[in-house]
């Protein structure tokens, strides 16, 4: 796993893993160590910071399959013709898909490459709509200290989320459609983990996991572009 190439100082001799061409390989360090990982309370945490929504963050509990980079393809209402749309990674729980767009290197896209009238988090949700129904979530995470104006202008304004959805579902209002759309940075996501190791009767193999991916993300934090975290677990 390059996660540990990087936590040993083995990547200097590769020119340095943490690159932007390396996206994908720092969302997969990530979450990749929490496919395998059973204990969820630090996910319901995330979820309930992340939401106004109990019932998702309780569903969370149940457990939860993981997937990396997820397609959808485009509504079928859509006149542009789009692309499949790729997800960093997916979470399947009973009653709720929760997608995720996940962004260290790179910033949310204001425009796609088929319409420069449709952003990224439109698009997402869009796709997640049509393919997921009432199941759908969409949980952003980036750099930011605050919330991306991407993110937070459809909590402001639910109606231009609604208007700017190709097929919403009748029985959603604005609101509700907004509230789907969750926010979070890998400050909180790194903070929400270290809570749940001390305190929360883990098997040894999972702690040393979780022990390991919050000593990755402060190795991160004093190598990347702004993310900032407290080195102390």
């Amino acid at each position: 796993m390059a996660m540990y190439v990087e936590l040993f100082g083995r990547d200097r001799y590769y020119g340095g893993m943490l690159r932007e061409s390396r996206e994908d390989e720092f969302i997969s360090n990530v979450f990749g160590p929490l496919r395998n990982f059973e204990e969820t309370s630090w996910l319901e945490e995330l979820v309930e910071k992340s939401f106004d929504d109990p019932a998702f963050s309780n569903d969370m509990a149940n457990g939860y399959d993981l997937e990396f980079w997820t397609r959808y393809s485009a509504p079928p209402g859509r006149e542009t013709q789009e692309n499949d749309t790729e997800l960093s990674c997916v979470l399947e729980a009973k009653d709720h898909t929760l997608m995720v767009v996940a962004r260290y290197w790179h910033e949310l896209s204001a425009q796609t490459a088929e319409d420069v009238e449709r952003d990224q988090i439109v698009r997402a949700l869009d796709c997640g709509l049509a393919a997921l129904g009432p199941r759908a979530r969409l949980l952003v995470i980036t750099g930011n200290p605050e919330p991306p104006k991407l993110v937070s202008q459809y909590w402001e304004e639910p109606d231009l989320l609604r208007d700017r959805l190709t097929d919403p579902p009748a029985d959603l209002s604005a609101e509700d459609l907004a509230g789907r759309i969750g926010w979070t940075n890998w400050e909180i996501f790194r903070e929400t983990l270290a809570s749940r190791i001390g305190d929360t009767p883990i098997n040894q193999t999972q702690w040393n996991f979780a022990k390991d991916l919050v000593a990755y993300l402060d190795l991160v934090s004093s190598r990347g572009r702004g993310l900032r975290v407290r080195a102390g677990g």
